[in-house]
């Protein structure tokens, strides 16, 4: 597979398939919805510009590359890794098409993908040497995979905000490979097609509507349905009812923990008490919890 060489956010990145874009074209992303990847692979909206914040996660994501590559090379005696970055693309599809490794592993003939993430909770991911880990970043592996051909089990290396970091192995499957481009295929033919994904209910894909239709034509009136009408005048008024119960359930939850970082019942861990800014706390549910499962319908 030829080494190829990419700059994100170039014009010929953003027209590629890229390991980052198959999530959200899979519709695993936990981060950008497909309406909004297809109109900016589209041309039709510029990529949100990159926030102070998010490039000083970019660079914090940097670094832990160098930290973890010799974390994974402690583990691994003998393996010899890339340097830097490493991309590779297939020119039997019948699209553009990349991935780019963190670090290509080489040992004698045997090659090797190796990722590293970063993450500041580890409640999507399993054991240490697991391949337990959120589906958008194995999506992204075996991509990986299938362009570089470098089939053998690859390593995710995890670099906590908290804690030790971890190895994950991604067994390539070729059946998982196959439905990926399949989907990318289909993707692509829908850009020439000009037929957009589906509205969803994302954040992503709100405000990607919103800077769609900046303008606002004064005076001017659009009929809209019935049943759509309905729909978002109803859910406005949950909206408000549930904001308020969940306001006063969250006091009530708090109230009784006191100073107690977690809150169980019955041997679940159903919320945690956090640090937030200025010195106060904040209280997160346990969305992964079993406990309403348990609870009589």
């Amino acid at each position: 597979m030829p080494d190829v060489d990419l700059k994100p956010g170039s014009p010929e990145w953003l027209r590629t398939v890229t390991a980052s874009k198959i999530p959200v074209i899979l519709g695993v992303s936990r981060y950008k919805s497909q309406y909004t990847l297809w109109h900016e692979m589209a041309g039709l909206l510029e990529p949100e510009p990159i926030s102070q914040q998010t490039q000083e996660l970019f660079d914090y994501g940097h670094a832990a590359e160098v930290a973890a590559a010799e974390f994974w090379k402690w583990r691994n005696p003998g393996w010899r890794l890339s340097q830097r970055e490493v991309q590779y693309s297939r020119d039997d599809l019948p699209f553009p098409n990349a991935a780019t490794l963190d670090r290509r592993a080489s040992r004698g003939r045997s090659r090797k993908a190796v990722e590293v993430k970063t993450a500041e909770s580890l409640e999507e991911w399993g054991d240490d040497g697991s391949g337990e880990m959120p589906a958008d970043y194995a999506a992204q592996v075996i991509w990986q995979q299938y362009l570089s051909g470098f089939t053998d089990p690859a390593d995710l290396v995890l670099w906590p905000t908290f804690g030790r970091p971890r190895i994950y192995t991604v067994e390539f499957s070729e059946v998982r490979a196959e439905a990926i481009v399949a989907k990318a295929s289909a993707w692509t033919a829908s850009l020439a097609a000009g037929t957009p994904p589906p509205l969803d209910t994302t954040i992503s894909c709100y405000e990607t509507v919103r800077r769609l239709h900046p303008d606002i034509e004064r005076d001017r009136e659009v009929e809209i349905s019935p049943d759509l009408a309905a729909r978002y005048l109803t859910a406005n008024a949950d909206r408000k009812v549930i904001d308020v119960e969940e306001r006063g359930t969250k006091t009530e939850v708090l109230s009784e923990m006191g100073q107690a970082q977690y809150a169980t019942c019955q041997g679940y861990r159903i919320a945690d008490r956090r640090n937030a800014k200025g010195g106060t706390v904040a209280l997160y549910a346990n969305t992964k919890t079993d406990f309403l499962e348990g609870i009589p319908a």
